[in-house]
């Protein structure tokens, strides 16, 4: 187990955690806990739909997802069997992946209606493998869309015959080996392509730009675009170990981030002002941020500042805003 990949990589924070508290999402009107093994098992669980979906070593899934907590299981999934995620902005950047592809590609998305919009069209179905979506939209099992809960539930179901299957291939997995690729659609000049090593030494470098975490430290993000801060965030739970949770929408945000209570917390440069406005109005008390943020956050981490009037706002309830240049590689 000497390659640095996510298999291993994974594999050694679970050992170095053992079962202690990861995420944490909502489930109706309370919280389901997701322990590190938790993490493994669903991630196994879609390992193993993906390998019996006929997904190998190098294929390619396009990703057209808000960044959820099931997106980011399933790019864990795509990464322990070598595969390569391909982040799409919008429909029209997911169909000029598809049209500029060499090959076939997988294709997850978040909902039904954009994978029948694809699949349905003539061109470019012929060149999708299989949809999976990252939210629990109930379609019929048969077919080319499967949902997300039928993967991870069939998934487990084979679990047990395919790990050690799963296990050596993601172990042997090279450190240099392709994992995210953006702008997949552009030219190879502009494309650019992040190995294994690279997404793990992107980390490191932001924990050693974070300074020292706590295992107890709540973390909270939502990162609705498709760049590197926005894609690798989520990944910084793994290599800190604190806890986190995720939002899955702008309206989750403002509802979850009360109950959360972040430490950190992961927003868009692009979103930071909004959230400010939004809290100033009708999703807040109208004056004080920290409270209307938890009561606890000290840093909200970013890849682009927000105006300075939105800082000072922030700093005077003492919220810094960090931009984490580690991990703001690409827009």
């Amino acid at each position: 187990m000497n390659e640095r990949n996510f298999r291993n990589f994974l594999v050694r924070r679970t050992k170095e955690n053992g079962s202690r508290l990861l995420f944490q999402k909502k489930d109706g009107w309370s919280w389901k806990q997701i322990t590190w093994p938790d993490l493994v098992t669903e991630v196994e669980s879609i390992a193993c739909f993906l390998l019996n979906s006929d997904f190998s070593t190098g294929s390619r899934i396009v990703v057209l997802s808000p960044n959820t907590l099931a997106c980011l299981f399933f790019e864990l999934a795509v990464f322990a069997l070598g595969g390569i995620c391909l982040p799409a902005r919008n429909m029209k950047e997911a169909r000029e992946i598809l049209v500029n592809s060499s090959g076939n590609c997988f294709f997850l998305c978040a909902s039904a209606a954009e994978a029948r919009e694809l699949v349905e069209t003539s061109a470019l179905g012929e060149k999708i493998e299989k949809v999976f979506l990252s939210a629990n939209e109930k379609i019929p099992v048969e077919g080319k869309t499967v949902s997300y809960s039928n993967v991870v539930k069939f998934g487990f179901l084979g679990r047990k015959k395919l790990k050690d299957e799963i296990s050596a291939i993601g172990s042997s997995v090279k450190e240099d080996s392709p994992a995210v690729i953006f702008d997949a659609g552009a030219t190879a000049a502009e494309s650019k392509t992040f190995s294994h090593g690279d997404i793990l030494d992107l980390l490191r470098l932001s924990e050693e730009e974070l300074g020292e975490i706590s295992v107890e430290d709540q973390t909270f993000s939502y990162l609705p675009g498709c760049g590197s801060f926005s894609k690798f965030a989520n990944l910084l739970n793994l290599q800190t170990s604190a806890r986190g949770a995720i939002a899955e929408g702008t309206e989750d945000f403002f509802l979850d981030v009360p109950e959360i209570m972040p430490v950190m917390l992961f927003l868009p440069g692009a979103e930071i002002e909004n959230v400010v406005n939004s809290l100033q109005g009708e999703n807040g008390s109208g004056g004080n941020l920290r409270s209307d943020l938890g009561g606890r956050i000290r840093l909200l981490l970013t890849d682009a500042l927000p105006p300075e009037r939105t800082r000072d706002l922030l700093l005077a309830q003492n919220i810094s805003v960090v931009k984490l240049s580690s991990l703001s590689v690409v827009p």
